[in-house]
């Protein structure tokens, strides 16, 4: 591919890639109630209100990044999508960077295309997710560290970045990881003292970066990361691969393929990935090349390695949107590989049938993407519609409790919308209210539990509560009831 025509190519395939999730999202972004955590604190940054989230707590279970970039909008599902467009469009350009550094232009262009149409990530970034940008800062610190000469500057600016990458998604510290190794590669050739000052400009940066946000949390809540759930996971090594496993094959091949397929799929990507590391730092080159190489090493390392410790030490789940940035590893592999095969027509015939392929499945998920919506947490139809019209009649000033808080928030816009009468539970990022604080709001006038039905109802759930509440139903709807919560012995209530 002519130099002149390397960059427009680049640029049409990023636009594409944008054009698909505009696609995607043509009635609406979707949302999970993390996307709903996400927007109830960008729109209380709007209105002034700080990093708080709809129960009116500081928000420390997630970084600060995406709801500030999401607070030009606050709870506008417009800008939501636009971030979200502009998000995949901006990584397939920068993946396509990345790449010219280590793979022919053309091969480079094929690859950045495939990342920006791939069903894995068309599904990431149709989604209010953190992922997404953070998959733009990941390819932008990759993109700063790997240029030569690495300079001071550079140094702090890929610190700095790689420090936001970890106030994106908290599994961003293995961005910080990769960075660090990056900084090493890279200044191998120099003497020991500027390899020190770089490394320890880049650090700094990073840390401090990070630490800002870290320090705000523990005095918010006396925990770095804010509350996790306790315990952790019993499941053995082999289980928790195997659950990453699972997640990577269904990432690769949607959510339509089974179980089975999405396992093996899984464990044959991992297994590559694994390989194609061991060689290439068999053979690392010095030079940008060999940076890029280790980058990659580094970072498909530890986007395995930090979802699986995090669920040992706090049970938090591995999903296929968890395993997400794995894919920038993954297509980075598969360019490298095309580009060094010796049979070039045979090489070319594969690789057209696998691009085709590939943006048939993520075109194919674009057009599902309206299904997802509907089933989604910014439905109103999905669970119960007339809970939701109980909970809009209730007084202004009635304490709202609910199984379903996020929902509850986006439909009502009732503030605080409080979690309660379930216990906590993995992967969860809001906690529910602890009995004392659920027994503070009982003895409050006009307090109202909104329970949607799913399963056993409050009495089942937290009997505990049972003790010291009473629960009055007030009116039963389709898949929904409303009580009242009195306390059983008013002396109990505080003073």
């Amino acid at each position: 591919m002519e130099l002149g025509l390397r960059r427009p190519a680049a640029l049409g395939v990023s636009l594409l890639s944008g054009a698909l999730i505009v696609y995607a999202t043509r009635r609406d972004p979707v949302l999970s109630p993390d996307s709903i955590s996400y927007l109830s604190t960008a729109a209380h940054l709007r209105a002034g209100r700080g990093f708080t989230e709809f129960t009116g707590q500081p928000l420390t279970v997630f970084g600060p990044v995406f709801p500030m970039v999401l607070a030009a909008g606050g709870r506008s599902l417009v800008w939501a999508r636009l971030v979200c467009v502009v998000g995949v469009a901006a990584a397939t350009w920068l993946m396509y960077v990345v790449l010219t550094r280590r793979v022919r232009p053309w091969v480079a262009v094929a690859a950045a295309a495939m990342f920006g149409v791939s069903q894995g990530f068309v599904r990431v970034g149709a989604t209010v997710w953190s992922e997404t940008p953070y998959i733009v800062v990941v390819l932008t610190a990759l993109t700063v560290l790997t240029r030569r000469p690495l300079t001071n500057r550079r140094a702090a600016v890929g610190g700095v970045l790689c420090g936001l990458g970890f106030l994106t998604r908290y599994a961003g510290i293995g961005l910080v990881i990769t960075g660090a190794a990056v900084v090493v590669m890279t200044t191998v050739a120099l003497d020991r003292r500027q390899r020190l000052r770089l490394l320890a400009i880049y650090l700094g940066a990073s840390a401090t970066t990070c630490a800002v946000w870290v320090v705000r949390n523990l005095i918010e809540t006396g925990e770095a990361l804010g509350p996790r759930f306790s315990g952790g996971s019993a499941e053995s090594v082999q289980e928790l691969f195997h659950r990453a496993a699972t997640s990577t094959g269904e990432l690769v091949l949607g959510y339509h393929s089974t179980a089975d397929q999405q396992l093996w799929a899984g464990a044959i990507i991992l297994a590559l990935l694994t390989f194609a590391a061991v060689a290439a730092a068999a053979t690392l080159a010095s030079g940008a090349r060999g940076a890029v190489d280790v980058a990659m090493i580094v970072f498909a390392l530890t986007s395995v390695l930090i979802p699986v410790v995090a669920r040992r030490m706090t049970a938090s789940d591995i999903d296929f949107r968890v395993m997400s940035p794995l894919l920038i590893p993954i297509i980075y592999t598969l360019a490298v590989a095309f580009d060094r095969l010796p049979y070039r027509q045979v090489a070319l015939v594969v690789g057209v049938a696998t691009a085709s392929w590939w943006a048939f499945e993520g075109a194919v998920m674009a057009g599902d993407t309206p299904d997802i919506v509907a089933v989604g947490a910014g439905s109103r139809t999905m669970f119960s519609t007339e809970l939701y019209e109980l909970i809009e009649a209730l007084p202004a000033d009635a304490n709202v409790l609910t199984n379903s808080p996020q929902r509850v928030w986006w439909q009502t816009h009732r503030e605080p919308t409080l979690f309660a009468f379930v216990r906590p539970r993995a992967g969860n990022s809001n906690y529910p209210l602890s009995p004392s604080d659920t027994l503070k709001y009982a003895c409050r006038p006009d307090t109202y539990l909104a329970w949607f039905v799913q399963g056993d109802g409050p009495a089942v759930r937290r009997p505990d509560l049972i003790k010291i509440i009473d629960v009055t139903l007030v009116q039963s709807v389709s898949r929904g009831e409303m009580y009242r919560l009195t306390p059983h012995d008013p002396s109990q209530c505080p003073g």
